[in-house]
């Protein structure tokens, strides 16, 4: 049996539809996700400059490593604390070694 071609215009364009409600009920997903980041990163992420930054001293402040290696800065006036990945203590420990190390070898 030969369909007509008016019900294979009907079934292409009804196959045609529901792609098309898919592919833009992604796309309005994906803008809405957008958005909405924007408008959190926009609230969350305000600068702040640097003069308006505490800058911590040494009576104010210890630096640790714990059994991972992992560099440990922790504020003594309230015992909250920041752990930082083991190559960030070994970045830091290298910068002043070699400051160090030029100092000794100036003449």
């Amino acid at each position: 049996m030969k369909t007509s071609v008016s019900e294979r215009l009907k079934s292409v364009t009804k196959n045609l539809g529901k792609i098309s409600i898919i592919i833009i009920a992604m796309v309005i997903g994906f803008v809405a996700g957008d958005v909405y980041h924007r408008i959190m990163k926009s609230e969350d992420e305000k600068p702040v400059p640097m003069a308006q930054k505490k800058i911590n001293s040494l009576r104010e402040t210890s630096v640790a490593i714990n059994e991972r290696n992992e560099l440990l800065i922790i504020d003594r006036q309230n015992g909250e604390y920041e752990i930082y990945q083991d190559s960030v203590g070994q970045v830091i420990f290298r910068l002043y070694a070699s400051q160090m190390a030029s100092e000794v070898t100036k003449p």
